[in-house]
Protein backbone atom coordinates (compact mmCIF):
# COMPACT_ATOMS: atom_id res chain seq x y z
CA UNK A 1 0.00 0.00 0.00
CA UNK A 2 2.39 2.41 0.81
CA UNK A 3 4.20 2.15 -2.94
CA UNK A 4 1.52 3.52 -4.57
CA UNK A 5 1.47 6.85 -2.88
CA UNK A 6 5.15 7.73 -3.42
CA UNK A 7 4.74 6.45 -7.40
CA UNK A 8 1.99 8.39 -7.85
CA UNK A 9 4.22 11.22 -6.27
CA UNK A 10 7.01 10.11 -8.67
CA UNK A 11 5.26 10.61 -11.94
CA UNK A 12 3.18 14.07 -11.26
CA UNK A 13 6.51 16.24 -12.20
CA UNK A 14 7.05 14.29 -15.33
CA UNK A 15 3.21 14.60 -16.20
CA UNK A 16 3.47 18.31 -16.21
CA UNK A 17 6.88 18.19 -17.83
CA UNK A 18 5.15 16.28 -20.79
CA UNK A 19 1.96 18.73 -20.91
CA UNK A 20 4.55 21.62 -20.66
CA UNK A 21 6.57 20.70 -23.70
CA UNK A 22 3.88 19.72 -25.63
CA UNK A 23 3.39 23.06 -26.53
CA UNK A 24 6.75 23.54 -27.89
CA UNK A 25 5.76 22.56 -31.48
CA UNK A 26 2.96 25.35 -31.07
CA UNK A 27 5.25 27.98 -29.64
CA UNK A 28 7.79 27.52 -32.42
CA UNK A 29 5.44 27.32 -34.88
CA UNK A 30 4.00 30.86 -33.73
CA UNK A 31 7.05 32.36 -33.70
CA UNK A 32 8.26 31.13 -37.43
CA UNK A 33 4.88 32.28 -39.52
CA UNK A 34 3.96 35.64 -37.10
CA UNK A 35 7.08 36.78 -35.69
CA UNK A 36 10.01 34.79 -37.83
CA UNK A 37 8.47 35.26 -41.29
CA UNK A 38 8.25 39.27 -41.20
CA UNK A 39 11.85 39.14 -39.57
CA UNK A 40 13.06 37.49 -42.76
CA UNK A 41 11.45 40.11 -44.80
CA UNK A 42 12.60 42.76 -43.22
CA UNK A 43 15.91 41.23 -42.85
CA UNK A 44 15.73 40.77 -46.63
CA UNK A 45 14.37 44.35 -47.79
CA UNK A 46 16.87 45.81 -45.86
CA UNK A 47 19.50 44.05 -46.91
CA UNK A 48 18.49 44.59 -50.46
CA UNK A 49 18.71 48.22 -49.90
CA UNK A 50 21.80 48.34 -48.15
CA UNK A 51 24.14 46.32 -50.08
CA UNK A 52 22.36 46.25 -52.98
CA UNK A 53 23.93 49.62 -54.07
CA UNK A 54 27.08 48.63 -52.69
CA UNK A 55 27.57 45.28 -54.44
CA UNK A 56 27.15 47.09 -57.89
CA UNK A 57 29.78 49.73 -57.02
CA UNK A 58 31.91 47.21 -55.92
CA UNK A 59 31.51 45.23 -59.39
CA UNK A 60 32.22 48.22 -61.08
CA UNK A 61 34.95 49.27 -59.25
CA UNK A 62 36.52 45.90 -59.85
CA UNK A 63 35.76 45.80 -63.44
CA UNK A 64 37.88 49.32 -63.91
CA UNK A 65 40.92 47.99 -62.15
CA UNK A 66 43.54 48.38 -64.53
CA UNK A 67 46.03 45.14 -64.86
CA UNK A 68 48.61 47.03 -62.49
CA UNK A 69 45.99 47.17 -60.06
CA UNK A 70 44.97 44.20 -59.69
CA UNK A 71 48.94 42.78 -59.75
CA UNK A 72 49.08 44.85 -56.73
CA UNK A 73 46.46 43.68 -55.00
CA UNK A 74 47.79 39.81 -55.67
CA UNK A 75 45.19 38.60 -58.41
CA UNK A 76 41.49 39.36 -59.30
CA UNK A 77 40.34 36.70 -56.87
CA UNK A 78 42.39 38.40 -54.37
CA UNK A 79 41.21 41.88 -54.98
CA UNK A 80 37.58 40.61 -55.16
CA UNK A 81 37.77 39.39 -51.69
CA UNK A 82 39.60 41.96 -49.99
CA UNK A 83 36.63 44.17 -51.52
CA UNK A 84 34.09 41.64 -49.92
CA UNK A 85 35.22 41.63 -46.94
CA UNK A 86 35.27 45.54 -46.79
CA UNK A 87 31.26 45.28 -47.36
CA UNK A 88 30.64 42.85 -45.62
CA UNK A 89 32.21 44.84 -42.51
CA UNK A 90 30.07 48.04 -43.70
CA UNK A 91 27.25 45.92 -44.08
CA UNK A 92 27.14 44.59 -40.55
CA UNK A 93 28.26 47.59 -38.70
CA UNK A 94 25.02 49.43 -40.32
CA UNK A 95 22.64 46.42 -40.14
CA UNK A 96 23.00 44.15 -37.73
CA UNK A 97 22.16 46.65 -34.80
CA UNK A 98 18.63 47.17 -36.82
CA UNK A 99 18.05 43.23 -37.18
CA UNK A 100 18.89 42.10 -33.42
CA UNK A 101 16.33 44.96 -32.28
CA UNK A 102 13.58 44.49 -34.65
CA UNK A 103 14.24 41.07 -34.31
CA UNK A 104 13.28 41.01 -30.46
CA UNK A 105 10.82 43.37 -30.77
CA UNK A 106 9.03 41.04 -33.44
CA UNK A 107 9.62 37.85 -31.09
CA UNK A 108 8.43 39.71 -28.15
CA UNK A 109 5.38 41.50 -29.60
CA UNK A 110 2.42 40.84 -27.56
CA UNK A 111 4.05 37.09 -26.12
CA UNK A 112 2.02 37.53 -22.74
CA UNK A 113 -0.43 40.94 -23.34
CA UNK A 114 -1.77 39.00 -26.84
CA UNK A 115 -2.99 36.13 -25.03
CA UNK A 116 -4.44 38.57 -21.77
CA UNK A 117 -5.82 40.97 -24.40
CA UNK A 118 -8.11 38.63 -26.53
CA UNK A 119 -8.67 35.82 -23.57
CA UNK A 120 -6.83 33.11 -24.59
CA UNK A 121 -5.20 32.69 -21.33
CA UNK A 122 -8.46 31.19 -19.98
CA UNK A 123 -8.35 28.57 -22.44
CA UNK A 124 -4.35 28.03 -21.97
CA UNK A 125 -4.25 27.94 -18.50
CA UNK A 126 -7.61 25.52 -18.15
CA UNK A 127 -5.36 22.80 -18.15
CA UNK A 128 -2.24 22.63 -15.26
CA UNK A 129 0.47 24.87 -16.74
CA UNK A 130 1.35 27.59 -15.18
CA UNK A 131 2.10 30.94 -16.95
CA UNK A 132 5.49 31.90 -15.83
CA UNK A 133 6.51 28.26 -16.86
CA UNK A 134 4.79 28.71 -20.09
CA UNK A 135 5.77 31.69 -21.02
CA UNK A 136 9.19 31.32 -19.93
CA UNK A 137 9.35 28.41 -22.54
CA UNK A 138 8.02 30.47 -25.53
CA UNK A 139 10.97 32.68 -24.43
CA UNK A 140 13.39 30.45 -24.73
CA UNK A 141 11.60 29.07 -28.03
CA UNK A 142 11.48 32.68 -30.01
CA UNK A 143 15.39 32.71 -28.93
CA UNK A 144 16.11 29.85 -30.63
CA UNK A 145 13.55 30.56 -33.67
CA UNK A 146 15.45 34.04 -34.14
CA UNK A 147 19.08 32.34 -34.25
CA UNK A 148 17.30 29.97 -37.04
CA UNK A 149 16.40 33.50 -38.47
CA UNK A 150 19.85 35.05 -38.44
CA UNK A 151 21.76 31.70 -39.61
CA UNK A 152 19.16 31.60 -42.67
CA UNK A 153 19.71 35.44 -43.63
CA UNK A 154 23.27 34.43 -43.10
CA UNK A 155 23.41 32.03 -45.10
CA UNK A 156 21.41 33.75 -47.92
CA UNK A 157 23.68 36.62 -47.63
CA UNK A 158 26.99 34.04 -48.22
CA UNK A 159 25.27 32.22 -51.11
CA UNK A 160 24.85 35.83 -52.84
CA UNK A 161 27.79 37.96 -51.65
CA UNK A 162 30.22 36.01 -48.95
CA UNK A 163 30.91 34.47 -46.03
CA UNK A 164 29.10 36.44 -43.14
CA UNK A 165 28.55 33.86 -40.06
CA UNK A 166 30.94 33.97 -36.96
CA UNK A 167 30.91 32.78 -33.59
CA UNK A 168 31.80 36.54 -32.51
CA UNK A 169 28.57 37.04 -34.74
CA UNK A 170 26.42 34.45 -32.89
CA UNK A 171 27.78 35.66 -29.44
CA UNK A 172 26.91 39.02 -30.01
CA UNK A 173 23.54 38.68 -31.59
CA UNK A 174 22.42 35.98 -28.89
CA UNK A 175 23.49 38.36 -26.01
CA UNK A 176 21.90 41.86 -27.14
CA UNK A 177 18.68 40.06 -28.25
CA UNK A 178 18.63 38.68 -24.52
CA UNK A 179 18.55 42.37 -23.54
CA UNK A 180 16.09 43.93 -25.89
CA UNK A 181 13.99 40.80 -25.61
CA UNK A 182 14.27 40.83 -21.78
CA UNK A 183 13.31 43.94 -21.21
CA UNK A 184 10.15 43.43 -23.86
CA UNK A 185 9.16 40.37 -21.58
CA UNK A 186 9.22 42.00 -18.67
CA UNK A 187 7.02 45.01 -20.30
CA UNK A 188 4.86 42.20 -21.73
CA UNK A 189 4.22 40.16 -18.22
CA UNK A 190 3.14 43.94 -16.55
CA UNK A 191 1.67 46.37 -19.04
CA UNK A 192 -0.20 46.05 -22.84
CA UNK A 193 1.68 48.33 -24.83
CA UNK A 194 4.98 46.14 -24.63
CA UNK A 195 6.53 46.84 -27.86
CA UNK A 196 5.73 50.71 -27.36
CA UNK A 197 7.18 50.09 -24.42
CA UNK A 198 10.44 48.73 -25.55
CA UNK A 199 10.58 51.44 -28.34
CA UNK A 200 9.91 53.80 -25.43
CA UNK A 201 12.72 52.64 -23.23
CA UNK A 202 15.55 52.16 -25.71
CA UNK A 203 14.96 55.99 -26.61
CA UNK A 204 15.10 57.16 -22.92
CA UNK A 205 17.96 54.83 -22.26
CA UNK A 206 20.24 56.34 -25.49
CA UNK A 207 18.65 59.89 -24.48
CA UNK A 208 19.65 59.52 -20.88
CA UNK A 209 23.35 57.49 -21.25
CA UNK A 210 23.93 60.01 -23.98
CA UNK A 211 22.96 63.85 -22.08
CA UNK A 212 23.64 62.74 -18.50
CA UNK A 213 26.63 59.62 -18.62
CA UNK A 214 29.29 62.02 -17.66
CA UNK A 215 27.62 63.97 -14.89
CA UNK A 216 28.79 63.73 -11.53
CA UNK A 217 25.64 64.50 -9.78
CA UNK A 218 23.91 62.22 -7.11
CA UNK A 219 20.93 61.35 -9.10
CA UNK A 220 23.35 60.21 -11.91
CA UNK A 221 22.98 56.76 -10.16
CA UNK A 222 19.24 56.88 -11.98
CA UNK A 223 21.08 55.78 -15.13
CA UNK A 224 21.95 52.30 -14.10
CA UNK A 225 18.11 51.49 -14.12
CA UNK A 226 18.64 51.40 -17.72
CA UNK A 227 21.17 49.73 -20.05
CA UNK A 228 23.67 51.69 -21.88
CA UNK A 229 22.22 50.73 -25.00
CA UNK A 230 24.08 54.21 -26.51
CA UNK A 231 27.13 51.70 -26.82
CA UNK A 232 25.60 48.86 -28.45
CA UNK A 233 27.80 50.19 -31.58
CA UNK A 234 30.79 49.14 -29.69
CA UNK A 235 29.56 45.66 -30.08
CA UNK A 236 28.97 45.57 -33.55
CA UNK A 237 32.08 47.68 -34.33
CA UNK A 238 33.65 44.50 -33.09
CA UNK A 239 31.48 42.18 -34.92
CA UNK A 240 32.32 43.93 -38.60
CA UNK A 241 35.92 44.53 -37.66
CA UNK A 242 36.79 41.13 -36.83
CA UNK A 243 38.46 42.61 -33.46
CA UNK A 244 38.04 41.18 -29.82
CA UNK A 245 34.02 41.72 -28.54
CA UNK A 246 33.76 43.92 -25.13
CA UNK A 247 32.66 40.95 -22.98
CA UNK A 248 32.04 43.30 -19.92
CA UNK A 249 30.04 45.26 -22.00
CA UNK A 250 28.23 42.33 -23.61
CA UNK A 251 27.86 40.48 -20.15
CA UNK A 252 26.02 43.82 -18.74
CA UNK A 253 23.45 43.98 -21.62
CA UNK A 254 22.92 40.08 -21.14
CA UNK A 255 22.95 40.53 -17.21
CA UNK A 256 20.18 43.37 -17.81
CA UNK A 257 18.14 41.38 -19.90
CA UNK A 258 18.14 38.33 -17.72
CA UNK A 259 17.07 40.35 -14.65
CA UNK A 260 14.26 41.60 -16.64
CA UNK A 261 13.78 38.35 -17.84
CA UNK A 262 13.13 37.18 -14.42
CA UNK A 263 11.08 39.95 -13.28
CA UNK A 264 8.67 38.72 -15.93
CA UNK A 265 8.51 35.34 -14.45
CA UNK A 266 8.07 36.64 -11.17
CA UNK A 267 4.96 39.33 -12.36
CA UNK A 268 3.71 35.74 -14.33
CA UNK A 269 4.00 33.69 -11.01
CA UNK A 270 2.18 36.05 -8.23
CA UNK A 271 0.34 38.48 -10.52
CA UNK A 272 -3.82 37.26 -12.22
CA UNK A 273 -3.64 37.49 -15.88
CA UNK A 274 -7.48 38.65 -16.05
CA UNK A 275 -6.19 41.89 -13.63
CA UNK A 276 -2.85 43.26 -15.43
Amino acid sequence: MSATPSTSSERAPRTRGARLGAYVPWQARDYLVDRGAPTVLIGLLFGYMVAGGMVRAMNLTLQQMSPAALARAGGAAAARASAVANLTSIFLETALGNLVFLGALFAMNGIVANDRKQGFYRFLFSKPVSPDRYYGQAFLVHWAGFLVVVTLLGLIYQALIGPVLTVPLYAAVSLLYLCYAGIAFALSAAARWDWLSLVAVTVLSNYLWLMYGTSTSAAAWVLYLFPPLHRTSAVYTAVAGGTALPWSLLAWFAGYGAICFAIGLVVLRHRRLAII
